[in-house]
């Protein structure tokens, strides 16, 4: 157990802030001033604590309300303790219980850290206004969630202190200005301009926010009067704010009517930020977003990548309920805010865009992510105990708390139907609102409206690490259903964890559920299948030869429907990893799938594809047999979907075309080569005539094949444009050389931020990482370089996810080796531990998969034409 910090709520309550920033962008530095009404709470004390780090303060002031008047205290001293994050101001007189008034001023660096008040960089690609072009230009933003308002001002930076703030911004004249609200009155004296901001409602330190800077925006307005707003930097089109205007518009429209509550504030704005380290971030009111999530270029952005943005969008504007109009009381409850946000995405963009089907999406992505990640043993359960600061960003785990937590409130929404549920919502907000919550606040409101003890059944699932393997095991005579914890490990189950399992069967004599060891039912029953529409967090395993016959002819005869076919095919590969059943047989399950046509039922079959290029590393010649497999494998969706769109196919045969032709390519197929090739000579020549779906795909290859003017190309490409999914493709394909030396190269860039920005760092490496022709170079550039990526994301979220991403490269002994050797000693870093002892759990797991299964997954190959 780490340290524990004390919770500084419980000493004083704030009520108001009003907070003063003075921006001086030229000496990159910030003063301010707060003013705190609020609550002295708990034993008399001679101080008063609040959180604040790296600021200077240098006035603080103390003042006392009673029925007896004011009387301000002495302030004898200020103390700043790092440790802690704390400015203590110790006070000659005794301060009791009551109500005070606290006001500090204070200054600090304007930092590169994406946490706090920090600088957004960018080139302004337009000559205008006498500013030369391609002029250095930079947005400056906050970024407080989870604990950074304290880099900011001296506050009480916990969830459950919510409070009005009252934000004026002194910035340099002309430009402009976003707060958490509207603008109350602006004024320019003496080349300084002065804004305020109308009072936020009561809400969270972590959600105060402002963006200054150069800003182009677009506007609209929902059908009950609110105003909404995209932006971005001056340096990117008009027209790439258009999409994203239009989903942020429907995605309040449709949370006011599904939640029966409506939006809370006047306006809402979307920001697309140049510099942001996490994808996006639900300021109430004021939305931060990275470019690529956030902007849509007309003829130049993905299918894909659409998708991807509507989803953010609708996750964020989902959060202005859950999260920041009620908020969890402590971060132990993170999962109130982010897996509820996690499904509520999918509920909103499917009903702006049915077409896409995006719930098949959900369980293909969320689903994949979830029960891969809760099969590692010593993986923490969707709620647990927070005891420090540095603790909470590893709470972030995107597997866990987002998709695992919306997964169970998925297979909640279902347990109790979709009427209970909106309305067990809609009483949720209308008690709590501008309040905070624990779960059980949650449970009691859904347990009203659906009649069931929500409690009962969904506890067990958030405090309990991992999930069950459901078997069932059906003869003439009898059906007999058994669970237990399901691990890639089997060794370290835990036999006494069970779980209330929903069992989704169409077969009518089953109960809806069980919470046994075993349940068994004597009597004839039609062929059972249980999990239908891959509803529930289990693993189904069909126990009998002739069961599994019955759920593979289904599947090869597409009588299931896609989520059921993907997660069987899923199901069978966790299965054989924890050595249930050989890998050879996953890859004869792939027969069963030859007709396939889904994108999210391929995904898992490229995933397999990606499994089992694996065992390259302990046989390189399996890669000679592997290909030509997976030419086969893609060879009937290449043929029906062919390299040009048609008017009416759907978004998933857009999506599904890039990644067979992928498949493809990376078999050696000569045909897709060469069109590959092809379509790289159309782009240089007209970038608009090559689908942006395939634009990767397009890059990949020849850098692939060591085309040096193509990486040349790619690198100056990267460089020369503002379009974040532009750079991200060239990034992928960069990333895909097999030149140790082209790799060094691109290695070397990564510290430049001019180059390559600090938010993509990350992406870079793990990319490097992943190709395991480059990946010695990568790894020994990642030890060499340790200290710099400490010093540079030691506050970032990334920052705690590098040891995961070096976990997932590791196929061998010798590199496991050198995954101890660069993580043993960092363990006593909070904000790493977690991610490293799984990385050391998941390492060990998968190397003994790798050697246990080789001899079958050579059996297998060899034995294919």
């Amino acid at each position: 157990m780490g340290k524990t910090v004390a919770r500084l709520y419980a000493q004083f309550q704030p009520r108001s802030y009003d907070v003063t920033f003075d921006i001086d962008e030229d000496k990159m530095r910030f003063s301010g001033a707060v003013r705190i009404q609020g609550r002295k709470a708990g034993r008399p004390a001679q101080r008063i604590t609040l959180h604040a780090v790296d600021l200077k303060v240098t006035n603080a002031r103390i003042t006392k309300h009673d029925k007896k008047g004011d009387q301000v205290l002495t302030v004898k001293r200020i103390n700043l303790q790092k440790s802690l994050n704390e400015v203590r101001l110790h006070t000659e007189e005794m301060v009791y219980p009551g109500e005070y008034t606290i006001e500090i001023a204070f200054e600090a660096p304007i930092t590169t850290g994406m946490t706090g008040i920090y600088p957004c960089f960018f080139k302004d690609a337009e000559a205008a206004g006498g500013i030369e072009k391609n002029t250095d230009k930079q947005l400056i933003m906050t970024q407080f969630e989870s604990h950074h308002a304290r880099e900011a001002f001296p506050c009480i930076d916990e969830p459950e202190a919510k409070a009005v703030f009252n934000l004026t911004l002194t910035t340099r004249p002309a430009i402009k200005t976003l707060a958490n609200t509207p603008v109350k009155e602006q004024k320019t004296v003496k080349n300084r301009m002065t804004t305020v901001f109308e009072p936020t409602p009561k809400m969270s330190s972590y959600l105060l926010a402002f963006v200054i800077g150069d800003m182009i925006s677009k506007s609209t307005g929902t059908a009950r009067g609110t105003e909404v707003n995209v932006w971005a930097t001056v340096a990117q089109p008009a027209d790439s704010l258009d999409y994203a205007l239009d989903v942020a518009k429907r995605s309040i429209e449709f949370f006011e009517d599904y939640f029966g509550v409506d939006y809370p504030l006047p306006k809402a704005d979307h920001v697309a930020c140049p510099d942001f380290s996490a994808g996006a971030m639900e300021n109430w009111g004021l939305i931060t977003y990275r470019e690529r999530v956030l902007l849509a270029y007309p003829g130049e952005t993905a299918q894909s990548i659409y998708e991807q943005i509507a989803l953010v969008i609708a996750h964020e504007t989902s959060h202005q309920w859950f999260g920041n109009l009620v908020t969890m009381r402590w971060w132990d409850d993170l999962w109130l805010n982010e897996s509820f946000a996690n499904m509520m995405e999918y509920e909103a963009v499917n009903s702006m865009f049915p077409e896409w089907q995006v719930w098949n999406q959900f369980v293909a992505a969320e689903g994949l992510s979830a029960l891969r990640r809760d099969a590692v043993a010593g993986v923490q359960a969707v709620k647990v105990s927070v005891q420090h600061p540095d603790e909470i960003s590893s709470l972030f785990d995107p597997s866990i708390v987002y998709a695992k937590g919306g997964r169970l409130l998925y297979m909640l929404k279902n347990y109790v139907g979709e009427e209970a549920f909106r309305k067990g919502l809609t009483e949720y907000f209308g008690i709590h609102a501008y309040g905070n919550t624990e779960g059980s606040d949650l449970w009691a409101a859904l347990s009203d409206a659906s009649g069931k003890d929500i409690g009962a059944f969904m506890n067990p699932w958030l405090t309990r690490s991992g999930f069950p393997l459901v078997t069932i095991d059906q003869d003439d005579k009898h059906l007999a259903l058994s669970q237990e914890q399901f691990l890639d490990d089997p060794q370290k189950a835990d036999p006494k964890k069970q779980w209330p399992v929903p069992l989704f069967t169409d077969t009518q004599s089953l109960p809806d559920s069980f919470d046994t060891v075993t349940l068994e039912l004597e009597g004839s029953f039609p062929p059972t299948l249980i999990d239908l529409g891959a509803k529930g967090h289990y693993l189904v395993r069909y126990a009998t030869d002739a069961q599994k016959k019955h759920v593979m002819d289904l599947v090869s005869k597409q009588k299931l429907g896609e989520p059921d076919r993907l997660m069987l095919l899923n199901g069978g590969s966790m299965l054989a990893r924890a050595g249930y059943e050989p890998y050879g047989n996953v890859l004869t399950m792939l027969g069963a799938y030859e007709h396939e046509a889904s994108e999210p039922v391929w995904d898992i079959m490229a995933l397999i594809v990606g499994e089992a290029r694996r065992f390259i590393d302990l046989d390189e010649s399996l890669e000679a047999r592997i290909k030509p497999f997976v030419a086969r494998l893609a060879a009937d969706q290449v043929k029906r979907l062919g390299w040009d769109a048609s008017e009416t196919e759907s978004a998933a045969d857009t999506k599904l075309r890039a990644l067979v032709l992928g498949l493809s390519a990376y078999a050696d197929d000569a045909a897709t080569v060469t069109q590959a090739k092809k379509l790289f000579e159309t782009y240089q020549k007209d970038a608009s005539a090559v689908p942006a779906e395939l634009r990767t795909l397009a890059f990949v290859v020849p850098i692939k094949e060591g085309d040096a003017a193509a990486f040349d190309y790619l690198v100056k490409l990267h460089d020369g444009t503002q379009n974040s999914d532009l750079q991200g493709d060239a990034a992928g394909a960069l990333t895909a050389t097999r030149d140790a030396g082209r790799a060094a190269e691109l290695l070397a860039r990564l510290k430049d931020p001019k180059l390559i920005k600090p938010q993509d760092v990350d992406r870079w490496l793990v990319m490097l990482l992943r190709n395991r022709h480059t990946r010695a170079t990568a790894w020994d550039w990642m030890v060499g370089n340790w200290q710099w990526l400490e010093d540079t994301f030691k506050h970032d979220k990334s920052y705690d996810y590098l040891p995961r991403y070096a976990a997932s490269c590791v196929n061998t002994r010798t590199y496991q080796q050198q995954f101890h050797d660069l993580f043993d000693s960092k363990q006593d870093q909070p904000l790493l531990r977690r991610n490293i002892q799984l990385g050391f759990e998941e390492i060990e797991t998968r190397l003994n998969w790798l050697e246990r299964d080789l001899a079958s997954v050579q059996t297998f190959f060899k034995a294919q034409r």
